[in-house]
């Protein structure tokens, strides 16, 4: 990993879980784009076949390292942490992007297996990466632990009320963000809240509509997005400009610990 030494100093340093498409590879981008002076680690499962972020290498060859990250997994965290104090010394924002959401089943149907392995990824996940970089995050001077959250996770509204049957997803998004709240609480030099884009056109959110045999949840995130006076769902380009605009510009007296959704207003837990 080739880092230029100009941005050790003056970089501001990302890091984005869940890089290697999706929404983390729209905020990836974005990040590069927008800002000239920020050095981003894009988190991936196997760096070596992330062919997706093979072109931003490329363009912004001084300003991103490709970088392992399992999710949940205490080694390649605890590794990345270590390359992160190294390079840079200090990170300025982590977005904690990676997740999973493969079952469409309800409560009475739902295997164990199932419920453990979304806890795993969409909880214990963030966790284990929050704990990985904690010293590193009280090195800046302006700290953001932002997991990317759900609307799928809200206690109440459309969603929970509507017949999906995004279980797991659901419940652990909803600790996601009990999580994310406890460290706003825990840490008063840190700027954490979970962040919701909404349904955004991503592999995943199409995965899940596409196995939703009943049509329930294709027809509640349609609604969602009618709602939103929009006719379709929006792009990861759209949505990633957006979520960067709020967690650039997020503050712990205005955000902190808030479930916060993509537009900047609130969200029920």
């Amino acid at each position: 990993m080739y880092i230029h030494k100009t941005s050790m100093s003056q970089a501001t340093v990302y890091l984005v879980t869940g890089s290697n498409r999706g929404i983390g590879l729209g905020l990836v981008t974005h990040i590069l784009e927008k800002h000239d002076n920020a050095f981003v680690y894009a988190g991936v499962r196997d760096p070596d076949n992330a062919s997706s972020l093979q072109n931003l290498r490329v363009k912004y060859s001084n300003r991103i390292a490709v970088v392992k990250c399992v999710s949940a997994d205490v080694e390649s965290n605890a590794a990345l942490g270590r390359k992160i104090e190294k390079h840079h010394g200090h990170l300025d924002t982590v977005i904690a992007n990676a997740g999973i959401c493969g079952s469409s089943v309800n409560v009475s149907k739902i295997s164990p297996a199932t419920i453990e392995e979304h806890f795993h990824v969409n909880v214990m996940g963030p966790v284990i990466l929050f704990q990985a970089v904690y010293d590193l995050l009280k090195k800046s001077k302006s700290p953001r632990f932002i997991p990317i959250s759900s609307i799928g996770g809200c206690m109440d509204g459309a969603v929970i009320r509507s017949p999906t049957r995004s279980v797991a997803y659901g419940a652990t998004k909803a600790a996601l963000n009990w999580t994310t709240r406890k460290i706003h609480f825990e840490n008063d030099w840190l700027i954490a809240f979970p962040l919701s884009p909404g349904p955004v056109d991503t592999d995943m959110l199409r995965f899940v509509v596409d196995n939703d045999k009943r049509g329930a949840l294709s027809g509640a995130l349609k609604k969602l997005v009618e709602e939103g006076a929009s006719a379709s769902w929006p792009t990861v380009e759209t949505a990633s400009v957006s979520l960067l605009k709020v967690i650039d510009e997020s503050t712990r007296e205005k955000d902190g610990g808030e479930f916060t959704h993509v537009d900047g207003t609130r969200l029920p837990w």
